[in-house]
């Protein structure tokens, strides 16, 4: 099977129409989550659910999201259809979205100056060089169910057993995709922000 890939550009500013829209399909959790966050953090994290929402409806025909659980590396997991694997990974305007029936894990950055020390740490000149290396790593680390703290310590291991492919789907952003499925082909979908609100409010609202 191929990885299905989904990108998003949060290119405006969303309605409190569309947000009441995007919150409707949050799972309850992720929602008490987002109440502390700022909103434009908030946005992030609900088009990459409303984002993924979408690709599962889109692919598997699923017209409700299933219920997510969490592994025990932390990785977020659908409790009763596990034969379904998904990663999602927001930046400052922009989001990705992942379904694979491996694991698979994604990152996206916003192109933009590095911190100086960062760049020492690692020893990277260039700051192209810098994104692509640093949405690598995030990629194959999220793909193993690892969080943000292996980075700064990266074991050379972690790359053995996955493909990680650079996706270049929107333009000022860094992107990348891992999975375990060695030699899986990938089709990158571009949704606009339009296009996932009308898909969104012809599918029933969580809990319906």
């Amino acid at each position: 099977m191929e990885i299905q890939v989904y990108a998003l550009a949060i290119d405006r500013e969303l309605t409190d129409e569309e947000r009441d829209c995007l919150v409707s399909i949050l799972p309850y959790a992720r929602y008490q989550r987002l109440t502390r966050a700022r909103e434009n953090r908030q946005n992030q994290a609900m088009c990459a659910y409303g984002l993924l929402r979408h690709a599962l409806e889109e692919q598997y025909g699923l017209k409700t999201l299933p219920a997510i659980a969490l592994c025990k590396e932390g990785k977020p997991v659908f409790r009763d259809r596990p034969e379904i694997h998904f990663n999602l990974s927001h930046t400052d305007g922009a989001v990705l979205c992942a379904v694979h029936d491996h694991p698979v894990g994604v990152d996206i950055e916003r192109s933009r100056e590095a911190a100086v020390a960062i760049m020492r740490y690692y020893q990277i000149e260039s700051q192209d060089t810098f994104w692509r290396m640093w949405v690598r790593r995030e990629a194959i680390a999220k793909c193993h169910g690892q969080g943000f703290a292996v980075l700064p310590h990266w074991d050379t291991g972690l790359e053995q057993s996955v493909d990680c492919v650079s996706l270049p789907m929107l333009d000022g952003f860094y992107e990348a995709v891992a999975t375990e499925d060695r030699g899986a082909g990938i089709r990158a979908h571009v949704v606009t922000l339009d296009e996932l609100l009308t898909r969104l409010h012809a599918l029933p609202s969580d809990g319906e």
